[in-house]
């Protein structure tokens, strides 16, 4: 039943519902890293009540994008460079394993499925100019790449440790769509990591996804390096693959 705002009012849709909200509130860098999220003006601003609201917020501390701190509640995760670093290094090795797999094993619904993902991302791609409501899903589409892939591998923990590491690394793609100008890059990257696995090309699938992460790790230490020239500081990264 939906209420005078549109809004599906039935309980579970209002968790999802004000799960969803917030998360593109984090990921759209309406509210900051460190910021608070206060459950009254997220109330009064979603127009949802306070209930399903809570339960979203515990729901995206556990995918890393919250933090809920003494005295202070839940606040938007500030990226802690160091673990990123080794998240980064982390699902470097479990993408290539993955795609390796999935090229091995992957079935013709996983093949369309990844053709229809790659047409609407041609949809994207076309148009010069994006608004920040497009580019926000052309992200999202772009990580069900990812998801069909490690899904196509049929390998229950692969899938359950990637997919949490989708979620916590979710604030660091927008390294690469706002603060790098080489989204061009990702999605080039996107149709080889795609067309090797569809070819069912093992060696080349995993070694597309390894670039593929190694410069998503290349680019936030970019980031990391104009900030210490800003600062006079030097902030290297987890030490890992390079």
């Amino acid at each position: 039943m939906k209420g005078p705002d549109n809004i599906d009012r039935n309980p579970a849709t209002l968790k999802q519902t004000a799960f969803d909200r917030v998360r593109a509130m984090i990921l759209r860098g309406e509210v900051r890293p460190g910021e608070p999220l206060r459950e009254r003006e997220l109330s009064d601003k979603l127009g949802l009540s306070r209930t399903p609201l809570r339960e979203a917020l515990n729901k995206l501390e556990i995918a890393g994008l919250v933090e809920n701190q003494p005295h202070r509640g839940y606040t938007v995760t500030v990226v802690d460079l160091k673990t990123a670093g080794e998240l980064l290094d982390l699902r470097m090795i479990l993408d290539a394993h993955a795609a390796a797999l999935a090229a091995a094993s992957i079935t013709e619904k996983g093949i369309a499925e990844l053709d229809a993902v790659m047409r609407r991302l041609a949809a994207f791609e076309a148009h010069e100019h994006l608004s920040l409501d497009d580019l926000a899903e052309e992200v999202r589409t772009g990580m069900r790449i990812h998801e069909i892939i490690v899904r196509e591998t049929g390998q229950r923990f692969l899938i359950d440790t990637l997919n949490a590491l989708y979620g916590r690394l979710s604030l660091l793609i927008w390294v690469d769509v706002l603060w790098i100008d080489r989204w061009d890059l990702t999605r080039a990257e996107h149709k080889e990591i795609v067309a090797a696995v569809t070819a069912r090309d093992r060696k080349r699938a995993a070694r597309a996804a390894e670039l593929h992460v190694q410069r998503s790790r290349d680019d936030l230490q970019r980031v990391v390096d104009a900030q210490s020239l800003l600062h006079g500081t030097h902030r290297p990264l987890a030490e890992g693959r390079r």
